[in-house]
């Protein structure tokens, strides 16, 4: 009974990770598009004048930021995958090793 409990509540869980990502996803992609039509709006408005210049880097910096910040979320995700099992295993050994005190170093911190 207790595992179908424990069952539900990853599933719930899950859910939970997916939905909220897909929520990050939708407004990455939302935000991109702003700084897309930004620049749209300026090539096609202020170009020819050199007016309202200001719209370029915002533009930029709107179209382009999503797009890093998801490239580092990905490789982030890659390179921990690859690493995963190296993790468990270096926190089940210092898990199980137990710290013993050096005789050397035990009246100092006994003092402290």
């Amino acid at each position: 009974m207790g595992s179908n409990k424990e069952e539900k509540d990853a599933i719930y869980l899950e859910q939970e990770r997916v939905v909220n990502t897909r929520k990050a996803c939708f407004w990455s992609i939302l935000v991109s598009v702003a700084g897309g039509l930004m620049l749209g709006w300026w090539e096609y408005q202020y170009h020819p004048t050199n007016r309202q210049l200001w719209m370029v880097p915002f533009g930029l910096i709107l179209f382009s930021t999503p797009v890093i910040v998801w490239f580092s979320v990905m490789a982030s995700d890659i390179c921990n995958l690859k690493d995963d099992d190296h993790v468990k295993r270096v926190s089940q050994l210092s898990n199980s090793v137990s710290a013993k005190k050096d005789g050397q170093w035990s009246n100092h911190v006994n003092d402290v």
